[in-house]
């Protein structure tokens, strides 16, 4: 099992490079073909539905035009003086065959005038009685055999002057794809009555030419209706049902939308379209667009697929590729390895391998450099391990005189209290708390109460031998109190306080105030007095050792600047601060750690 679970850091670093280099030919191209479908997705919907508003708004307009021009000729014929007395006339007097022939010639010429407009194929007059009261022609129709008629009786009611509708709706045998334009010919008397109606009979070609221009992608369909929900125009290409119109009508009526209605998700047997909806100023009219979302996708699909097709091409050249290179690559780190065992099995009398300039010759170098010294290095080994049990018998002598001391000062105390010299028994106190807290245990770390309490002992010793001149002012949290420090940071710092600080000065008296808080997760540890200071030479050397005096002090700050760099690293350590005749300030910083 275990075998098996580390199979690949089994495998030889020729096969992991291989790896490698088929992986990071493979990760970009699958987050190039995620980001590419993702953004391509988005802007190819932003572009369909900018385009369809940009073809819709053009494809109203258009319409809007043609609409206009159409209805300007039916105003035309139906204001006209000789439109409207004609609707009018008394049939009778067109018994004369002449005379009918005549007045139907000059009214033939008015309607004729429409010839300028292409959109127009047929134009015809529904009259009360005039011509068409005594014979009707293909061009004067007798209103009162439609008046029956479910049309007539929609448009007679309604106040609109204009009417859009289907031919068919007029005449069963018409052209599915032809539009009808009706316009009331109004009373000369009573603008709100009317006398007859013009009939204008649209070609098919002239909105569907309309609709197939607004259609931009493969599977799209544009659709004209009115407000009736009659179906007046189609696209060429419209593959939906006819109840369609009515639910397209219901929608843009039921909708809170003004003249235009637009959806990008609009649902239709279970797939998804993108519908817009005009109205056609001036008309009763609606433009109709309808987009299915796979044809907006289509774009990202082709492109999908064309990277698809350049990754296969280019994988049969990749993979051998990536193996040879990986192959090349390895060949030194194989040879290297060869003389390694070598040397792991004592065999240091071999041949130096070539070195190039790149890191594998940078290693090979240094193995060739290695194998040479290593002689020297097992005899340096031999001598120093004699000198680190030196050592170690030294460290081991230097832990039992404290020991020593500090029973002996125990076995004074007993003395002294059996003599009743309490002097000599509070020094002896002192010095066996120094001493003890020195010792901590032998631990190389204690809490910053312990070593609080350290000074204080060793300030109380210096206060007994000089006359109490020293006085020791703490300003130190008790949430501190458990931080982690290493030992005997303190008492050195105090002490070059006391002797070179304070009393150096006339009167040798002097505070000495020790500071403590927390910053950006350190501790900050600020001893301070008001002795007499010090130039900036020698703060400078103090921390190099360079200003050892006979009164000592020198070695000690070295010491615990280079303690605090070995444990914590180089952004900790001492600092100081000091003006000659005011005095010193030294700030130490420790990570913030809790025993």
């Amino acid at each position: 099992m275990r075998r098996n679970k580390n199979w690949f850091s089994d495998l030889s670093i020729r096969y992991k490079l291989f790896a490698s280099y088929v992986l990071v030919i493979m990760i970009p191209f699958m987050l190039l073909l995620i980001i590419h479908i993702n953004l391509t997705q988005r802007e190819n919907k932003e572009t369909a539905v900018y385009a369809s508003h940009k073809m819709l708004d053009e494809s109203k307009s258009y319409l809007e035009y043609k609409a206009q021009a159409i209805t300007e000729v039916l105003n035309f014929i139906g204001f006209n003086s000789l439109v409207q007395v004609g609707v009018t006339a008394d049939s009778l007097q067109y018994e004369d065959v002449n005379l009918w022939h005549q007045d139907a010639l000059q009214l033939s010429r008015l309607i004729n005038q429409f010839r300028y407009n292409d959109d127009i194929d047929t134009i015809q007059i529904y009259m009360r009685q005039g011509l068409a009261g005594a014979t009707e022609s293909s061009e004067f129709l007798d209103i009162s055999k439609v008046e029956f008629m479910t049309w007539f009786q929609d448009f007679s009611a309604s106040k609109s002057v204009f009417a859009w509708l289907p031919s068919t709706l007029l005449d069963e045998e018409a052209d599915p794809s032809e539009l009808t334009v009706l316009r009331k010919v109004p009373n000369a008397h009573n603008i709100q009555q009317f006398d007859g109606i013009v009939r204008a009979r649209v070609k098919p070609s002239a909105m569907q030419s309309v609709l197939d221009h607004a259609i931009l992608f493969p599977h799209a369909a544009s659709l004209l209706f009115n407000d009736r929900g009659d179906d007046l125009s189609q696209s060429e290409q419209f593959p939906y049902e006819a109840d369609l119109v009515k639910d397209l009508r219901d929608l843009f009526f039921q909708t809170d939308h003004g003249d235009n209605y637009f959806e990008d998700n609009y649902r239709m047997d279970g797939k998804r379209y993108l519908l817009g909806i005009m109205a056609i100023p001036n008309t009763d009219m609606k433009l109709a667009l309808i987009v299915p979302h796979s044809d907006i996708s289509l774009s990202s699909t082709k492109a999908r697929n064309r990277i698809v097709t350049i990754f296969l091409l280019v994988v049969p050249f990749m993979l051998p590729l990536s193996f040879f290179v990986a192959a090349t690559a390895t060949k030194r780190i194989r040879r290297l390895i060869v003389h390694v065992r070598k040397v792991k099995h004592g065999q240091f009398q071999i041949a130096l391998l070539p070195a190039s300039e790149d890191e594998i010759g940078e290693l090979t170098h240094n193995f060739n450099v290695m194998v040479q010294n290593i002689s020297g290095l097992m005899d340096e080994t031999y001598t120093l391990g004699r000198e680190v049990k030196n050592k170690e018998l030294l460290a081991l002598q230097a832990q039992i005189n404290p020991h020593f001391l500090y029973n002996t000062l125990e076995l004074i105390n007993v003395m002294a209290i059996e003599s009743g010299s309490k002097d000599i028994k509070q020094v002896v106190d002192e010095l066996a708390i120094f001493y003890k807290l020195s010792l901590s245990n032998g631990k190389e770390f204690v809490t910053l109460e312990s070593e609080l309490q350290h000074i204080e002992a060793y300030v109380r010793i210096q206060n007994m031998r000089f006359g109490n001149p020293i006085r020791l002012e703490l300003e130190v949290s008790r949430e501190l109190f458990l931080c982690e420090l290493p030992k005997i940071l303190l008492q050195p710092l105090v002490e070059n306080a006391i002797l070179h600080g304070i009393l150096e000065k006339e009167n040798e008296e002097g505070t000495i105030r020790v500071s403590a808080w927390t910053e950006k997760g350190d501790v900050i540890l600020e001893v301070m007095d008001d002795g007499v200071g010090m130039d900036e030479g020698k703060q400078s050397a103090i921390l190099t050792g360079q200003n050892v005096s006979t009164k000592g002090g020198g070695y000690g700050v070295r010491n615990i600047n280079e303690r605090l760099q070995l444990s914590y690293g180089p952004l900790y350590g001492l600092k100081y601060e000091s003006t000659l005749g005011q005095g010193t300030k030294v700030l130490l910083r420790v990570p913030l750690r809790k025993i």
